[in-house]
């Protein structure tokens, strides 16, 4: 499996051996959003953004209790430090049904490049709105934002996950 040089994220100070440490804003979910609202409201921003990064070396079992106990539905998979790819919670259960226990992450996730990305200018330009016709258009139930900051790097910045999306405008109607 070949990582994506292509989206990435920068630790901070710590040695290769040891598990990083990244740095983020707060995340405080929103109760309720209205349809015209801005995207950016709905990016989960985690407070560590390593809660939700797992290598493509641990079981599938393993990446399903951490989304359970980070209460998430998908994790990025990265493998140096680069984004190589989303598991969900749902693709660990169809695969379970296929080949049994024993399957690693690199085995049941979706490569990176299969991932639908958004880029950060146009989630601050876009309204919820738009994000769920991008849902609805690449019949995903994640979307990766990220931002360049040069022209060799570019940082994850969030998900979207559609059925957040979904609760927090239904919470108001």
């Amino acid at each position: 499996m070949k990582a994506n040089p292509g989206i990435s994220w920068r630790a901070s100070g710590r040695s290769a051996a040891s598990a990083p440490q990244y740095s983020a804003p707060q995340y405080s979910a929103p109760q309720y959003v209205d349809r015209d609202d801005c995207a950016v409201q709905v990016v989960s921003k985690p407070p560590h953004e390593n809660l939700w990064v797992i290598g493509t070396d641990y079981g599938a079992e393993e990446a399903l209790k951490k989304m359970f106990w980070q209460g998430v539905g998908a994790l990025l998979v990265s493998s140096h430090y680069h984004v190589v790819g989303l598991i969900t919670a749902e693709d660990i259960k169809r695969q379970r049904g296929r080949s049994g226990a024993g399957q690693r992450v690199a085995d049941v996730m979706t490569d990176a490049g299969h991932v639908p990305l958004l880029g950060w200018q146009d989630v601050l330009d876009a309204s919820l709105n738009d994000v769920l016709q991008i849902f609805e258009s690449t019949r995903t139930n994640h979307l990766m934002v990220v931002q360049s900051e040069d022209s060799d790097f570019t940082r994850v910045r969030g998900l979207i996950y559609r059925r957040q999306l979904r609760r927090f405008i239904q919470t108001r109607s």
